[in-house]
């Protein structure tokens, strides 16, 4: 119970960090998503995770820094797009759900779609992929091993 307590509330104040704002109306929508979210999803995971709990609350800080460094860096990749600095070439890119649980995929999504120039768009459970829409999509391999990698340094400890 405690687990489903600290994801609810660190996934609700993932959703206050991306509406930049902090109201009453807003943290509740914020713990309803949270709550909800793997309901409407349909998707069912194992969601054990090896780490405790409060490794996990002290890992989430360093996880909050670095999605905020991907966040600015997002913007700033889209800004070059946009001004024409840097080419581009829009489109879909499958990401391998691999070892996430439930709770890793949700993260990973809103996170993917929080960072400017990248959308989640579909989860196929079947094949084992996250489908996202990218404003670049010139070297998808990249995008996947960003992606990986953020998840196995700072997203798996916290939210697997």
């Amino acid at each position: 119970m405690s687990g489903f307590l600290l994801r609810l509330v660190l996934l609700a104040i993932v959703w206050l960090l991306a509406l930049g704002e902090v109201s009453w109306g807003d943290l509740a929508v914020g713990l309803i998503l949270s709550a909800g979210l793997p309901w409407l999803l349909g998707y069912h995971r194992s969601d054990r995770s090896p780490e405790r709990l409060g490794s996990r609350v002290l890992r989430f800080w360093p996880f909050l820094l670095a999605a905020g460094h991907r966040v600015i860096a997002g913007a700033w990749d889209v800004t070059a797009i946009v001004l024409g600095w840097r080419p581009a070439t829009p489109g879909y890119v499958e990401v391998p759900i691999g070892a996430r649980t439930l709770n890793g995929i949700v993260v990973t999504s809103w996170l993917t779609t929080l960072i400017p120039g990248s959308a989640f768009v579909n989860l196929d459970d079947e094949r084992g992929v996250m489908l996202f829409h990218v404003l670049d999509a010139t070297d998808p391999e990249v995008f996947r091993s960003e992606l990986d990698q953020f998840y196995e340094r700072y997203q798996r400890h916290v939210f697997p």
